[in-house]
């Protein structure tokens, strides 16, 4: 019985992307049924987190989850404000192939291979999901005029827990350091806070929110292991900038 349950609890793993996407083409056909989608995704999410874990409950299972979790709700979100069919299955297609890059890695990794690879997933999942998150905060605004304080209420928790989800997949959650996650949040939130004043597309305000969070991550990082020169300020300050005046010089396209 045992050997069954264990080989279920597999099969559902590798499969659960699939049944991610499965859920997406039912919501289609029942839009007002989005809340239980996400409902049914994070309970499927609990076997994927204690497969990915390597079967223990703990610290990794929880940020696994939780990571997971953000991505796949950020994702439904911000897929439902596109109106073209063939931008969202490319989009899914994408999705997919992530997530099936990041269920391998943590497999491997939990059953004792390297940690390096699922690092680097880890950190463009972490990049993608603020992203995502971001752009569906401004794309609310936008589609249902409504009042920015809820949205951004809501969006402060979870731009904290992604950075404590992000820090923990890249090992720099150290005792000393752990203040400075929730500090690194602040940037982000003030500059999502002025851009929700102006008027953007929620495309270009998600890419400059994104942007702001990507630079201030490698600032705290490379000062939590005392490698934060002049130099690499100003580099990351001129990348900063001229991705930055690239994005608004190509506004008008997107």
């Amino acid at each position: 019985m045992k050997q069954r349950l264990l080989l279920l609890l597999k099969i559902v793993y590798w499969m659960s992307p699939l049944v991610f996407w499965l859920f997406w083409q039912i919501i289609l056909a029942n839009p007002q049924e989005l809340w239980y989608l996400l409902l049914a995704v994070m309970v499927l999410l609990v076997p994927v987190s204690y497969e990915a874990a390597g079967r223990k409950r703990g610290r990794r299972f929880f940020f696994i989850f939780l990571s997971l979790g953000m991505l796949l709700s950020s994702f439904y979100l911000f897929i439902s404000f596109l109106s073209s069919s063939w931008q969202v299955e490319i989009l899914w297609l994408l999705l997919l192939a992530y997530i099936y890059r990041y269920l391998f890695t943590a497999y491997r990794m939990s059953h004792g291979g390297s940690t390096d690879d699922w690092r680097l997933v880890s950190l463009y999942g972490g990049l993608l999901t603020v992203f995502l998150a971001s752009t569906s905060f401004f794309g609310l605004l936008s589609f249902l005029s409504l009042s920015p304080w809820p949205l951004l209420a809501s969006f402060i928790p979870f731009v904290v827990a992604s950075t404590y989800s992000l820090a923990y997949s890249q090992e720099w959650l150290r005792k000393s350091d752990r203040w400075l996650w929730p500090l690194l949040s602040i940037l982000p939130l003030q500059i999502v806070m002025m851009l929700s004043l102006l008027p953007l597309n929620y495309l270009i305000t998600g890419i400059l929110s994104t942007l702001a969070y990507y630079s201030m991550i490698n600032f705290v990082r490379l000062y939590s292991i005392n490698n934060l020169t002049r130099r690499k300020i100003q580099n990351y300050a001129w990348f900063t900038a001229l991705s930055l005046i690239i994005i608004l010089l190509t506004a008008r396209w997107l």
